[in-house]
């Protein structure tokens, strides 16, 4: 398996105040949920795993070359694609899926950056691949749009795509990069919605929940990407309105946009309705995940998250743990915090995690940038096991 974990799993690697979730599906098959390879050498220790490293050096081979049957693009902030260009030119990726918020013909205020704009590009070959195809292009070349778009009427740029790689709001999806998963994977797509079109990056995100494992052990992941309290009380109100309660149950949240208090609080003010409809569907071993920096001790009005205040607010509700990927992982273990799910239920995998020859040299030359030395020294330093 992936990592040296045995059982489908949620891994969540220590990257800062930015997302990077590998579920592994199984030992053939795996889908990454955003990127953010980035490590920190201005710092002289250093808790961050260089991401693009670690995937092509475990990932599963195919035709000698490392694997990835899906990537999922929640939205084109840089704390959510930083390194993606690399990771294109090194891995085969099965599948691409991502909101049409990438490929609008007009732009937001701000700017792609170089990844998003590389994500973009690919993005567009593939849908021209999938419309000449008139149906499945093939591994490499899929693409699944996951929301509404003007772009997609009579007369727009992508009239025409096929409706089988087209998925909406309250869609189930069970087939990945061409094959019928439904004994091992499900995710329900939960956003972004049609009115949304137009609203900033991070309300557009992809938000679904994700199973992974048999029908008897299964694991259920809740992703809500970079939303606020506006946009996650919509989610569960469609939710309910649909019937659709099920779809929300969790085993482990990753607190959304690196646990901004912004999903629970509007103008500083505390709003229940929201703890009480993230609470409600948490399951037995319940965690919540903040994919962030450290907290600090405290937070001053217009700080960027991780927020202490939000964080209070999970511990309250959660019934196992509260862990942040940055606390998890230190300079002397770097580790990504990760759950699977076996013939013993879910297990919070604790211990030394053994990161590839390649990681290990990104961060030694990060260390070394970060103490003044040119080069990174000539002995192995004691990251991970040895």
């Amino acid at each position: 398996m992936f990592a040296d974990v045995e059982g489908p799993s949620f891994i969540f690697w220590p990257v800062g105040c930015g997302d990077s979730t590998t579920v592994v599906i199984s030992e053939t098959e795996a889908l990454q949920i955003d990127l953010n390879d980035k490590v920190m050498a201005s710092d002289d220790d250093n808790e961050h795993i260089p991401i693009v490293d670690e995937l092509v050096a475990k990932l599963p081979k195919r035709d000698g070359k490392p694997y990835l049957s899906c990537f999922v693009l929640t939205h084109p902030d840089q704390d959510h694609c930083r390194g993606f260009a690399d990771l294109l030119k090194r891995v085969v990726i099965g599948e691409l899926w991502h909101s049409p918020h990438i490929f609008r013909e007009f732009e937001d205020q701000e700017t792609l950056c170089d990844d998003a704009i590389a994500f973009r590009k690919e993005a567009h070959r593939r849908a021209e691949k999938t419309k000449k195809a008139n149906g499945d292009p093939g591994a490499g070349d899929r693409v699944r749009v996951i929301g509404y778009s003007s772009l997609f009427q009579p007369g727009e740029r992508y009239h025409g795509f096929p409706d089988q790689f087209r998925t909406r709001p309250g869609d189930e999806v069970v087939n990945l990069d061409g094959a019928n998963v439904a004994d091992r994977f499900h995710a329900f797509i939960h956003g972004p919605f049609k009115e949304g079109e137009a609203d900033a990056r991070n309300e557009t995100s992809v938000a679904m929940r994700i199973v992974v494992g048999s029908a008897q052990h299964p694991m259920y992941g809740l992703f809500l990407g970079d939303v606020s309290y506006p946009t996650l009380m919509q989610i569960f109100e469609q939710t309910h309105a649909h019937d659709n309660d099920g779809m929300l149950a969790w085993n482990v949240l990753l607190a959304p946009h690196h646990c901004s208090k912004k999903v629970m609080y509007e103008d500083d003010v505390l709003r229940q309705d929201a703890m009480d409809e993230l609470n409600n569907p948490q399951l037995e071993n319940g965690y919540v995940v903040a994919s962030s920096s450290e907290f600090p001790a405290s937070n001053s009005s217009g700080d960027n998250p991780p927020h202490i205040k939000a964080r209070r607010r999970y511990e309250e509700i959660v019934n196992t743990g509260f862990l942040c990927t940055c606390e998890h992982s230190t300079a002397e273990n770097p580790r990504p915090i990760i759950f699977t799910t076996n013939g013993n239920g879910i297990t919070l995998i604790t211990g030394e995690y053994e990161i590839s020859e390649a990681a290990r040299a990104s961060l030694a030359s990060a260390v070394a940038a970060a103490r003044g030395r040119p080069a990174p020294p000539s002995a192995k330093v004691g990251f991970g096991n040895e």
